[in-house]
C-alpha cells in the first residue's frame, strides 16, 4: 500500500481512517491515544502535547502488509528525535539538491531536522513489529538551548583559558544551530546508540506514575532530559571522531558494517558467557584490532563497554519488573560476584540494584 500525503493533510487523513473504522481515538487532557485496526497496520499510538513547542509520542505497531508513506511539505518542520526500541526505521529524504538515505535499527536513535521544501519516504515492511518513542521540539526552543550553551562556554573561554577544550566541544553543535537559525537547504541528521541513560529515561516516560498536572510536569522533564542526552551524545561522538579518527576518517563499507552488527549479535546472544575479543573477531572474520576500531566507530563505545551496559540494563529491567531478585539478576546477566555487580550497577544508574527491586512502577 502506498500513501502520498502533504503535512497539512494529516488531520484529514486520520479523519478518513476513523470513518472507515480503521482508527479509534481516545482523548483526555493533554493525552490522545489512537488504536489502529486497519488492513495495513495494527497497534496503538499515544500523543502528549506537553507545550505548544514540545511533544512526546510513542508507537507500538505491526504492519500487516508492505506500506510506503510519501510525505511532502514546504513549511518549516520541528526537530524530531526518534528512539527505536524495537523494529527499524527506513526511508529517504529528498529536496531539490540533496538526497539522504535513513536506516536506523533497534537500540539506536536519530535526530532529524529536515527544514523546508522536502519529501520524506518511509518504508514499512510487512510483519515488522515496531516500538518507538519520539520527542518533537520546535526549532525556536532548541535554538534557545543551544544559544545558552554557546554563551556559557564563550564566557568560560574568555575568563578561564583552560576551558578552551570545553568551548571546542560546544562548537560541535554549531552545524545544527546554523541549520535551525539560517534555514539552510541542507538538512541535519544524527544517529547514535541509545545509551543506558537514555534507556532509563525512556522507561520512566513509558511507566509514568502520575496523572493530571503532575503527569504533565513529569513528562515534560523527561522529554527535555532526552533532548539534553541526545545533544550531549552529538557533542561526545563528534569529539571522539576528532580525537581518534581525524587523519583516518572514512566511511565503513557495507560488508564491514554487517560484520560489526553480526559481532554485536554474537556478543548479546550469550551475554552471560561471551566470547573473548579474539574469538569474536575470528567468528566474524576480521582482526581483533579492526573489530575494536570499527565497533567503536559504529556504536560509539568499546566492545565490552557495550556488553556491560547491555547486561546492566537487562538486569535493571528484570528487577523493575520483579522477575528476579538482585542475586538472580546478577547471575543471569553474567556477574559471578554480587559486590562487583552492585558496584557496576551503581556506577551506571546512580542507585543500588535493591532500589529497583523494591519499587513498583505503573504499567
Amino acid at each position: 500500500m502506498k500513501i502520498d500525503v502533504s503535512y497539512s493533510d494529516y488531520s484529514q487523513l486520520l479523519a478518513e481512517f476513523q470513518q472507515n473504522n480503521w482508527v479509534s481515538s481516545y482523548r483526555k487532557g493533554l493525552y490522545t491515544q489512537n488504536s489502529w485496526h486497519s488492513p495495513f497496520m495494527v497497534g496503538r499510538s499515544r500523543f502528549f502535547n506537553l507545550a505548544p513547542d514540545l511533544k512526546i509520542h510513542d508507537w507500538i505497531h505491526t504492519y500487516t502488509e508492505d506500506w510506503e508513506v510519501v510525505e511532502r511539505g514546504s513549511q518549516p518542520m520541528p526537530v524530531v528525535v526518534v528512539f527505536l526500541m524495537q523494529g527499524c526505521l527506513q526511508g529517504t529524504y529528498r529536496n531539490s539538491s540533496y538526497l539522504h538515505k535513513i536506516s536506523v535499527e533497534a537500540g539506536n536513535n536519530l535526530l532529524m531536522c529536515t527544514g523546508q521544501t522536502k519529501q520524506n519516504t518511509w518504508y514499512c515492511p510487512q510483519s515488522l513489529y515496531s516500538k518507538t518513542v519520539e520527542v518533537v521540539v520546535e526549532a525556536k526552543r532548541l535554538v534557545a538551548y543551544l544559544s545558552q550553551s554557546h554563551l556559557e562556554h564563550s564566557h568560560l573561554e574568555h575568563s578561564h583559558p583552560e576551558h578552551n577544550e570545553q568551548s571546542n566541544h560546544a562548537s560541535t553543535l554549531s552545524t545544527l544551530q546554523k541549520v535551525l537559525t539560517q534555514r539552510l537547504e541542507q538538512p541535519y541528521f544524527h544517529s547514535g546508540v541509545t545509551t543506558p541513560a537514555m534507556q532509563m529515561v525512556l522507561h520512566q516516560y513509558l511507566h509514568c506514575p502520575y496523572e493530571g498536572a503532575m503527569q504533565q510536569m513529569y513528562l515534560e522533564s523527561k522529554a527535555v532530559e532526552l533532548i539534553a542526552l541526545k545533544l550531549s551524545q552529538i557533542q561526545q561522538m563528534t569529539t571522539q571522531t576528532s580525537v581518534f579518527d581525524q587523519r583516518k576518517q572514512r566511511s565503513l563499507k557495507s560488508k564491514d558494517i554487517n560484520r560489526i552488527h553480526y559481532a554485536r549479535e554474537i556478543l548479546l546472544r550469550d551475554m552471560a558467557n561471551p566470547p573473548s575479543l579474539q574469538q569474536l573477531a575470528e567468528q566474524v572474520g576480521i582482526g581483533d584490532y579492526k573489530l575494536k576500531q570499527d565497533f567503536r566507530r559504529t556504536f560509539g563505545t568499546t566492545v565490552f563497554g557495550y556488553l556491560r551496559s547491555h547486561r546492566l540494563e537487562c538486569a535493571r529491567q528484570l528487577l523493575i519488573e520483579q522477575q528476579m531478585n538482585v542475586s538472580e539478576a546478577a547471575c543471569f546477566v553474567g556477574y559471578s560476584s554480587l559486590s562487583k555487580f552492585t558496584a557496576a550497577f551503581k556506577r551506571q544508574f546512580g542507585i543500588l540494584p535493591s532500589a529497583c527491586s523494591s519499587s513498583k512502577e505503573s504499567p
